[in-house]
């Protein structure tokens, strides 16, 4: 009886949403598409008892220079359709064990929908994915019910989650705001890139600017109905030079803004690309450093990636619901984690910082539940994670971060990621402390890692849960006073508890830099930000660079 008062007040949703944004053809395609599948499926054995329809409408443009000459100018529109089922019900289904799905198992199958509103074209493209999918959850079912009798899984939690029920609309944009000017963006990144034809040591030199509008649509059996708008600009100026025993040097600066008036200006760009230049001459004639361990400083830029890459991923709920995960901080919640000082909370509402865009922003996640700010560690102690509607013990409730690429299944991801001190030191207060704690371990110097360009880290329980950074622009911190020196060939290396009980400083807000990025993993590539200032680690790992035995090229540059 609960079941079908569930249903029938999805149909009366259903009906409540249609008239409320009838001016949306695909918004009513879905609706009505979703409403009779729901309805015939019934009928059948393992019949859901819910599904979803995503939907991502994306137009793009892209336009690219190399060393002043256009190499690549598209543009385009995509919709790509995603459906979910769930059988069995909310204690155990079909995605009880995420990590065991026939997608993580086979990969991800999409749809491209027919771009104009034909609801007969429509319907057979959406009938023809609902058939496959629907197909491959009630083979996981039937599959994790027979696994169920002969292992019982770590975690006690349901399968899935209540959550609010939200009708949400946004027109589509229609403002010459949104608008990309293919033509003046070519003109733009040839003079940027022309800068690299400077110095002939420049193999690369590259600009490229991009933009897209993705139009999201989300409907459920549930009765929630949204619709929203995410715009993302973003210009890449990258540029790579050889050192004389073949090592590859790259160095890079991207910029972010929702609308591409938003983005620098030409000359703010051609001045980051004549500053990449410089520092790469240097870079080429660095000396390689050797394995060390010992004090280092990270950027605020750094840190950022570091703390993405090595805490963010640990603190992704829904992974934590299969057993193969490692699940470093599921046990510690209420333990220190981070030293007392530390903050880190993660933020998919907030939309600037300092009056910059945040790449991680957003309105509603790919389940359409409404993003919310996570106090992830407060004053050091290990408080929330990120959740999707696939609940863990403890945790019952999704917090809006389940996020997916375009063709994806949702994951719990990261949005804006921000780490914040209550102990805040200045720059030459950081100095200081990183040259006295380098004397007290009897080192010639410590490290300042000022860009690095990402990472990997392993959370599974296959392999070590260890870390690697890549730095790309890394000094030499003298003790006694000798100039700051760029070394190159390092990589930052270790394991995550030990890594994070060493922090023991944080530079000021003055000092937090944003990162911001694609992020890959198990649901694709997402944008997110790091916020982060510069913090003092007490002892770090690296290791020598692998390098290329490849040598400089013989012919000169054109």
């Amino acid at each position: 009886m609960k079941t079908l008062k569930k249903f029938t007040a999805f149909i009366f949703l259903l009906f409540v949403g249609m008239s409320l944004h009838a001016s949306d053809a695909l918004l009513r395609i879905l609706q009505d598409e979703l409403k009779f599948q729901m309805e015939a499926l019934q009928k059948v054995e393992n019949n859901p008892y819910y599904m979803d329809f995503r939907v991502t409408d994306q137009q793009s443009w892209n336009v690219a220079a190399s060393f002043g000459a256009l190499t690549r100018s598209t543009s385009g529109r995509v919709r790509n359709f995603v459906p979910s089922f769930r059988v069995g019900d909310m204690t155990f289904d079909n995605q009880t064990d995420p990590r065991q799905t026939s997608v993580t198992r086979t990969g991800i199958t999409t749809v491209s929908l027919p771009l104009d509103d034909d609801p007969v074209a429509i319907r057979q493209a959406i009938w023809n994915e609902t058939f496959v999918k629907h197909k491959r959850a009630v083979e996981d079912f039937e599959r994790l019910s027979a696994e169920q009798r002969l292992r019982e899984m770590e975690d006690k939690a349901p399968s899935f989650s209540e959550a609010k029920i939200e009708t949400y609309f946004e027109p589509v944009l229609t403002g010459d705001e949104d608008k990309f000017d293919e033509n003046e963006w070519t003109e733009k990144m040839k003079r940027v890139s022309a800068v690299f034809l400077r110095h002939p040591e420049v193999l690369t030199g590259n600009a490229s600017a991009s933009f897209q509008i993705r139009r999201i649509y989300f409907v459920n059996s549930e009765g929630t109905a949204v619709v929203h708008n995410l715009t993302y600009a973003r210009v890449m100026i990258n540029a790579r030079v050889k050192a004389d025993d073949g090592m590859d040097l790259p160095l890079f600066r991207s910029y972010f803004a929702f609308l591409p008036s938003g983005l620098p200006s030409e000359e703010e760009m051609i001045a980051e690309a004549e500053s990449l230049m410089d520092r790469l001459l240097i870079m080429r004639n660095a000396p390689i450093a050797q394995p060390f361990t010992g004090p280092a400083l990270l950027s605020g830029a750094a840190s950022g990636v570091f703390f993405h890459e090595i805490f963010g991923h640990r603190i992704e709920g829904q992974k934590m619901k299969s057993d193969r995960d490692g699940q470093t901080f599921k046990k510690m919640v209420g333990d220190f984690v981070l030293p007392p000082a530390l903050s880190v909370y993660c933020d998919p509402t907030l939309r600037q910082y300092r009056g910059e865009d945040l790449y991680g922003w957003y309105k509603f996640d790919d389940q359409g539940v409404r993003g919310e700010r996570v106090d992830v560690v407060k004053d050091g102690v290990l408080q929330n994670f990120l959740m999707t509607r696939t609940p863990i013990d403890g945790f019952p409730r999704s917090n809006g971060h389940a996020r997916a690429d375009l063709g994806y299944d949702p994951d719990s991801r990261q949005s804006n990621l921000i780490i914040e001190t209550s102990n805040p030191k200045s720059d030459a207060q950081l100095r200081q402390l990183l040259i006295e704690e380098a004397k007290a371990q009897g080192r010639e110097f410590g490290y300042f890692f000022k860009n690095v360009s990402g990472g990997l880290t392993m959370t599974g329980r296959q392999a070590a849960n260890s870390f690697s950074v890549t730095p790309l622009e890394v000094y030499r911190i003298y003790v006694d006073g000798r100039p700051d020196e760029m070394v190159r060939g390092v990589d930052l290396i270790g394991t995550t508890l030990s890594m994070f009980s060493r922090i023991t400083y944080a530079g000021t807000p003055e000092t937090a830099e944003i990162f911001i990025g694609s992020c890959g993993a198990a649901s694709g590539s997402i944008p997110v930000t790091a916020i982060s200032p510069t913090i003092l680690v007490k002892q770090v790992e690296t290791q020598r660079k692998g390098r290329s035995n490849d040598r400089e090229p013989i012919l000169p540059r054109p």
